[in-house]
């Protein structure tokens, strides 16, 4: 089988797989959307970019380690935007108590 032959069905293959994260996406928790969604679309790249089924799994472990750290990132920025805003309710509670 030349490797021509056997691109398309990578294509299918990638399809597959991005349908299946697509609909399981109800299930999952924003960190596992992230790493498959970064999986998948590493897959596809490295299927693209490299042209074999090492490609597609090079690009697979680098697009879910980048849907990681984006989820981290995105936590983390989160917390942050949480805490001033606690931050401020507490001071502002604390001046009507003064206040008092």
């Amino acid at each position: 089988m030349s490797k021509k032959a056997g691109f398309p069905s990578m294509y299918l293959a990638g399809a597959a797989l991005g349908l299946a994260i697509l609909t399981g996406g109800c299930t999952m928790n924003d960190t596992q959307q992230r790493v498959g969604s970064g999986s998948v679309i590493g897959a596809l790249g490295g299927a693209l970019l490299g042209g074999s089924r090492e490609g597609a799994a090079i690009g697979a472990a680098v697009g879910a380690a980048g849907g990681y750290i984006v989820d981290q990132r995105s936590k983390r920025s989160d917390t942050a935007s949480e805490n001033a805003r606690l931050r401020a309710e507490n001071e502002q509670l604390r001046q009507e108590a003064d206040g008092i």
